[in-house]
């Protein structure tokens, strides 16, 4: 299964959902890997970080290009996982991902300013299978109140979980996720429902 997360918009989570759902599956004896497709790297940086720090990610990452993700897809089989990791506004990336991926998930802030990036996307995933995950979550919040309600009015498909705001996850990068998940592992529950 491939598993894309964009979102034409930065630091909506893309890098922290693709990371921490992979660790959680790899943590349930699942294959992953994760395909980098940004030039920045962020990822692979993650991962080298993780690994020179002395806990190492239960995954592989490597950093690609567009024109060979789907080469690289076309090696995952029935039962393995491959995230990949699009950067914000490369829509050479973004397309490239969204061809190959069985499922796309749109991380978002719940602010209009970050929903509307996702209506912009919603014609772009071309018919695949999506939802949209609702990061950096206010909870009580009537942002995130209004957040859910645009999603209803617009029969968005949307995870039930939502990723709270918490100081502790801008700490993670360059770290093996866990073992609090934040709400990852119920994420990958709901991924795993929506794929069937």
């Amino acid at each position: 299964m491939i598993i894309t997360a964009i979102n034409a918009k930065g630091g909506v989570g893309k890098t922290t959902t693709t990371m921490f759902l992979a660790t959680v599956l790899a943590n349930r004896g699942k294959t992953v890997t994760v395909t980098d497709l940004d030039r920045q790297g962020s990822a692979l940086e993650w991962s080298e970080r993780a690994e020179d720090g002395g806990s190492p990610l239960p995954f592989e990452v490597e950093l690609s290009i567009p024109k060979r993700v789907d080469r690289q897809a076309a090696l995952v089989g029935d039962d393995e996982f491959m995230f990949i990791d699009v950067p914000p506004g490369d829509e050479n990336a973004i397309e490239a991902a969204i061809a190959v991926s069985d499922f796309i998930i749109l991380p978002t802030r719940s602010a209009a300013a970050d929903l509307s990036r996702v209506w912009e996307l919603r014609d772009a995933v071309n018919g695949t299978p999506h939802a949209v995950l609702l990061t950096f979550a206010r909870k009580g919040t009537s942002a995130l109140d209004a957040a859910r309600e645009a999603l209803d009015e617009e029969h968005m498909p949307h995870f039930k979980t939502e990723i709270p705001l918490r100081e502790d996850m801008h700490l993670a990068f360059g770290y093996c996720p866990g073992p609090d998940m934040h709400g990852y592992d119920h994420v990958a529950d709901e991924l795993i429902e929506m794929m069937k």
